[in-house]
């Protein structure tokens, strides 16, 4: 079965602080493929600023961490919330 390729699109904005996101035809391996780009292009651009790769690797394993603790705080968050309705 042929399938039609489609584009897909993220918009990451920085707004008063806030990070917002917008996104078109993605998927889980869309939005991970785009995940893994942003994330060698800010270990490249940190390594020509002079950061060692072992430097950069600590800090996006940080990176990662930090936004899975979140996630989990903001999934126990809504349990609670939906178990209060």
């Amino acid at each position: 079965m042929f399938r039609e390729k489609k584009e897909s699109r993220l918009l990451i904005v920085l707004k008063g602080g806030k990070v917002e996101f917008q996104a078109t035809n993605i998927d889980m391996v869309e939005l991970a493929t785009m995940c893994g780009a942003l994330e060698q292009l800010m270990g490249v651009e940190a390594i020509r600023r002079g950061k060692s790769l072992d430097d950069v690797k600590d800090s996006m394993l940080d990176i990662h961490f930090a936004a899975m603790r979140t996630l989990s705080e903001q999934i126990i968050r809504e349990e609670e919330e939906n178990s209060d309705s």
